[in-house]
């Protein structure tokens, strides 16, 4: 019988690890365009 509990272990597949991947860059890039918006767009 085998055992596929992983010990209470978190094992994420590779595609939620491509996916927090591709949310990380995202988050900078979005970031990077909203600050480079701000400095070029005055808010009155």
């Amino acid at each position: 019988m085998s055992n596929n509990q992983n010990d209470g272990k978190m094992h994420a597949p590779g595609s939620f690890v491509l996916a927090l991947i591709f949310l990380a860059w995202f988050a900078v890039v979005y970031f990077t365009q909203w600050l480079a918006l701000s400095k070029n767009w005055t808010v009155y």
